[in-house]
């Protein structure tokens, strides 16, 4: 195998390349793991314009969104999420509801908020 010859400001050594380990490819995605995030495997990732739109006015998004979610492996770990905000601060759709029917579920669930709302964190700020 061939050294490289790594030159600093005060001395030269030698670097071994470091070999690939061989590990078996596998046509399934890995399972989720700690430092993995559930929305790496969402099925709305990368099509945030047709979950978030910019335009809130416009409803017509939220057929299209909800058919993406309905295809979704991770729909609980996204409600869980969305959950965690206060549902005043949320817009589009997650795990197929809108801001007013997480609010609902929210209420239905008994779940209280465990992120600071947008208007605390200004007012954090502000001061």
């Amino acid at each position: 195998m061939n050294h490289i010859r790594r030159l600093t400001k005060t001395h030269q050594k030698h670097i071994q390349p470091q070999q690939p380990p061989n590990t078996p490819t596998t046509p399934h995605p890995e399972p989720l793991s700690p430092t993995r995030h559930w929305s790496k495997d969402a099925f709305c990732s990368g099509k945030s314009e047709k979950m978030f739109p910019r335009e809130h006015k416009d409803l017509s998004y939220i057929s299209e969104a909800r058919r993406i979610c309905r295809q979704c492996d991770v729909r609980k770990d996204c409600l869980d999420y969305a959950l965690s905000f206060p549902p005043s601060d949320l817009h589009g759709v997650w795990a197929g509801l809108t801001p007013r029917q997480l609010a609902a579920e929210s209420s239905r669930r008994g779940v209280k908020a465990s992120k600071f709302t947008l208007a605390q964190v200004w007012a954090h700020l502000n001061r």
